[in-house]
This record gives C-alpha cells, structure tokens and sequence, in this order.
C-alpha cells in the first residue's frame, strides 16, 4: 500500500506537526547528510546539484534535474503571464501555482490578490518564504499544485516564483526556490467564504540567497552599526548582507515601484529605508518591510540626504534648498504637494521620523550640501547633466 502524504513527509523531512518546524538537522538528514552530500561534493558536483538529489543514497543529477533548468528570466525583471511566461513553459494560465506536464518547472505566484482566499505568504527571520498552497474552499489537501511542490525536487522540477503586480500587470521574476523543510498546517485561516480551514504553508528557500537585481546598495556603510565592535569585518558584512537582504525581500512586498517615477524593474530600484538603517532602535525596524522604499537611484539621492520627504497621504514635500537647477533637469516632478500615492499605518511611523529627523536635517550637518548634491548627481544614472 503506497504511502500517504503524512507518512511520506514524516521519511523524508521529520515531525510535520501543525505548526511545528523541523530542525535544520532534520532537513539534511531527510537529505543523506552528511553521506550523500561529500559523496556527490567528491565527483565534482555543485552543492545545489548534491542537495537537489533529495533523501537517500547519493546519484549524480541528469542535466535535466530542476536545479539544472535554464531559466529565461531575470530576477526583478518583469513578464506577462501569458505571452512570456505560459508561452515558454505551458501550464495552467490561471490560479496560484501552474504545474506544466511537459516543462522542468513549478510556477508559484504571489500577491496581495491571495488574501481575498486566506493567503499570507511571508519571510521570517531566517530568509524562509512561507508560501500557503492552492485551495480556496474547504481543507488544503496534498494534490494538485500542493503536491508538485511537495514532490519537485523528486520529479525533477524547478520552482519558479513570480509576484504579481496588479490586474492585467505583468508579472515580477522573484527567483528559483527549493522547499527547505517540512511543510505544516496552520488552522483557522477563512477561506474565500471566510470558514475557517486547515492551511498548507510550504518554508521555500531561494536558491540564490541574495537579493540580487538591485541596484548597488551601500553596504560598507551600514557595516559599523548594530554589531558589537569586538566582531570581524567579514562577521559585520555577512550579518548586515544577511539582514540586508531579508529587508529587500519584504519591501518588495510591500512597495511595488518608485513613487517618483514609476519604474517597477528592480535591476534599475533600490530598496531605502525611510528611518536609516543606523538611526533604527531594533534589528527588527531595520529588516522590517514597511521602513522603506523602492526608488530609483537619483530619487534615493534626493530621500536618504533629506532633500524631499512625504506626507502620510503621499504628498511630496521638496526642500525649499532644493536648487532650481536640479529641480529643471533631474528627470520627474519633485512638485510640492505631488500625490505619489497613500502609506501604510507603518510606513507612516516611520515618514514621522524622517520629517522630523532626517528632512533638512542632514542638509544642516553638511558644509556644502548643494556642492555634494551636484556632484552626486553628476554620477547618478538617468541624471541628464549640465
């Protein structure tokens, strides 16, 4: 008699109480750790190959293995379900997860349009995505769209996430993940009829580790906060990328463009802090996802030196310092009074702090602001010049 899905996640990842989460131990013991690993790391294999290869006794991947899938997407770039995504790869064109039959991919999508069923994908603190399953009435069960995840690094598939962006939006490239531990139900989650209902919740990991796309962010410069002075560089850059990174993932689900100019492709964002990193009081302001934005690069400039704040209706508050020169050639309105669209109750604790503390603050402290603002900009792609 084959086994059914409780007993075969229990062989393969440990304990799947509600709600428990097995240890990182249980994990790559599910995995033939630490045999099977070095005996795949010793034929020359990458680790994401000898991981892949899943429980039991190590064999080498086929080229067609899901880690091995050559994905023809960039990461922060954006697509349309149907006519990049679908046409590439088939499958369902509809619904949260698409399961092509004849393709090396699972697609994931997640997005505000979720809650409406009783999901609430979130990243916790040690950089997992918690992904809630397919169903929208009744019990999740271990079919359809639940069980290609459960089972995709068995079959050979790639776990492919997108974000979506809005009705009739294209859609954003998050990256390739791997289910990282058992996953377990969460109870009393409404359904799309509001009854309460057993939910699958699925701990994926991405593959790469980093938020990559963005653009260049300054890490050197936060590495000498939050970390005790005894610690060594490498200890402070590792945990400020580390923590770096988790906040990038969770404003991106939070702010979806640049309020300024309305540019959505994270390769050409980055991802600021509305209280700056070294003025948060915890750990958690600091990756917390409602204390930012997503700006472009010459809009950073102009938010993170305290030349431009917000209201908390989203009005655009320009510093009267601000100099007419920049004002004509920087590319977007900086309008005083330009709606630029509504905060959260959150991030709006956080517009308190920097109108307060950092509008026209920072500009105080400098000898010569207007001279740093016009070299700066000199350097800042999308600035047109002199």
């Amino acid at each position: 008699m084959a086994d059914s899905p409780a007993a075969a996640i229990h062989g393969r990842f440990g304990s799947t109480r509600p709600g428990h989460r097995p240890s990182r131990l249980g994990w790559w013991g599910a995995l033939g750790w630490p045999g099977g690993f070095w005996r795949g790391a010793r034929e020359g294999l990458s680790w994401r190959r000898c991981i892949a290869q899943g429980p039991g006794p190590f064999f080498p991947l086929q080229e067609s293995g899901a880690v091995l899938v050559d994905v023809p997407f960039k990461v922060g770039a954006l697509y349309h379900r149907r006519d990049e995504i679908h046409a590439r790869f088939g499958g369902q064109r509809q619904g949260g997860i698409s399961t092509p039959k004849d393709s090396p991919v699972v697609i994931l999508f997640t997005g505000e349009a979720g809650a409406t069923h009783g999901y609430h994908d979130f990243w916790d603190d040690d950089g997992l995505l918690h992904y809630f399953g397919e169903g929208q009435a009744g019990d999740m069960a271990y079919s359809g769209g639940n069980r290609a995840i459960l089972n995709h690094d068995v079959n050979g598939k790639a776990l492919l996430l997108f974000q979506m962006m809005g009705k009739g939006q294209p859609y954003r490239f998050l990256g390739e993940f791997q289910l990282a531990a058992a996953p377990y139900e969460m109870h009393g989650v409404p359904d799309t009829r509001g009854n309460p209902r057993k939910a699958l919740v699925f701990p994926l990991r991405p593959v790469l580790h980093e938020v990559t796309p963005f653009e260049a962010a300054h890490v050197g410069e936060a590495a000498n906060d939050g970390l005790e002075p005894d610690d060594t560089v490498g200890l402070r850059l590792g945990e400020v990328r580390k923590k770096q990174s988790l906040f990038r993932r969770r404003l991106i689900g939070v702010e979806k463009e640049c309020r300024l100019t309305g540019v959505r492709d994270l390769r050409f964002l980055r991802a600021s802090h509305i209280k700056p990193w070294a003025e948060c009081g915890t750990a958690a302001e600091r990756v917390d996802g409602h204390n930012g934005l997503l700006l472009t690069p010459t809009a950073d400039l102009l938010f993170d030196r305290g030349w431009i704040t917000f209201e908390d209706k989203g009005a655009l508050v320009p510093s009267q310092l601000l100099p007419d020169d920049v004002v004509k050639r920087i590319g977007f309105s900086v309008r005083s009074g330009r709606k630029c669209g509504a905060f959260t109750p959150q991030q709006n604790l956080y517009l308190e702090y920097h109108r307060n503390q950092v509008f026209e603050k920072k500009l105080a402290r400098s000898d010569d602001p207007v001279a740093t603002l016009m070299e700066t900009l000199d350097t800042q792609p999308g600035y047109p010049g002199r």
